[in-house]
């Protein structure tokens, strides 16, 4: 079966799409036949050789974001079921499992980095990882693992709710499109950050570009999934008793922090990462009741995923996919 696949050195130019074995059986494991994968800055990292954690193996097959359809009459899903892959490995035993936080399992980590991923033709998951996709549309659902799970855990760590604010700096991106719809769809005032005009179309009240952000604009929950570069700016704009939720380094991972102006407010800073298993299925169920959508820059075959990468780096108009089939 072909597989998007990359080695050492990393880096685009050792990035192949190429044969390799089909999966093997595993304890619990349902044969999946991918249909999509989307494309995360997770699986671009991987890829140059920057992520941050224990990639495993080499040769890797890339991709931690994928759906696809069931096999094999299993484990309580039938043949033909779509599904949504959870991007977590976990062990359920150790502590934090147990009290529900499988996302930061102690001997866990992301599928896709501490095992091989799902930009292939077939794969083998836990029954666990499996949630059904519903009604939703094949690019809504492919977003929901990474793009829509990492912004609904990052509101919910930030204490987000009815009648709160929040401030979403990168809108535009994978994350941001999805934390301003879940923002909308909780009843929350949104606010975004962005030099995409068009983010208002996913429940924005007011679009900001950078560097724009009234001096007197406060947000309960202010959302950075980027790094350095807006830090200051995000802390700028925080509410007393509000929280400053990050994710992401994608412009840098060093960021100053002026406590004085910290504990006064009392202001939050919280990290987030991910998110459970009991989020993602409450995520699915608000993803359908309130019709979410997603941009879509360009869809890929499989045969182009070399050319997605290499593509992903460029300004994009929203999410890039690859369909597998």
């Amino acid at each position: 079966m072909l597989a998007v696949v990359v080695d050492k050195p990393f880096g685009i130019e050792s990035l192949r799409v190429t044969d390799v074995k089909e999966p093997g059986e595993m304890e619990n494991g349902v044969r999946i036949r991918v249909t999509m994968g989307g494309i995360n800055p997770l699986d671009y990292a991987v890829v140059n050789g920057r992520v941050l954690y224990n990639l495993n193996p080499l040769p890797h097959i890339v991709g931690s974001e994928i759906i696809g359809v069931v096999e094999e009459d299993k484990y309580g899903f039938r043949k033909g079921e779509k599904v949504i892959v959870y991007d977590r490995v976990f062990d359920g035993t150790c502590d934090l499992c147990l009290s529900g936080n499988e996302h930061i399992c102690r001997n866990g980590g992301i599928w896709g980095v501490v095992t091989n991923g799902g930009f292939t033709e077939h794969v083998v998951v836990s029954k666990e990882a499996l949630f059904r996709q519903g009604s939703l549309s094949d690019e809504v659902a492919v977003s929901i693992p990474i793009a829509a799970l990492t912004a609904y855990h990052a509101l919910m760590r930030a204490g987000a709710s009815a009648t709160k604010s929040v401030l979403v700096y990168g809108a535009s991106g994978n994350t941001g499109l999805f934390a301003l719809q879940i923002a909308k769809a909780m009843g929350m005032d949104v606010y975004a950050v962005s030099r995409k005009d068009w983010v208002s179309e996913f429940g924005a009240e007011r679009v900001f570009r950078p560097g724009s952000v009234p001096d007197d604009l406060r947000a309960d929950v202010v959302i950075n999934p980027l790094g350095t570069q807006f830090w200051q700016d995000s802390l700028k704009h925080v509410a007393p008793k509000g929280s400053v939720v990050t994710f992401g380094v994608q412009t840098g991972a060093q960021g100053e922090v002026n406590i004085s102006q910290i504990y006064p407010q009392e202001i939050s800073i919280v990290g987030s990462t991910g998110g459970t298993r009991k989020e993602m299925q409450e995520l699915i169920n608000m993803a359908i009741k309130h019709r979410f959508r997603v941009r879509v820059h360009r869809k890929y075959k499989l045969r182009d995923a070399v050319q997605a990468f290499r593509e992903f780096g460029i300004d994009r108009e929203g999410r890039a996919l690859i369909e597998m089939q």
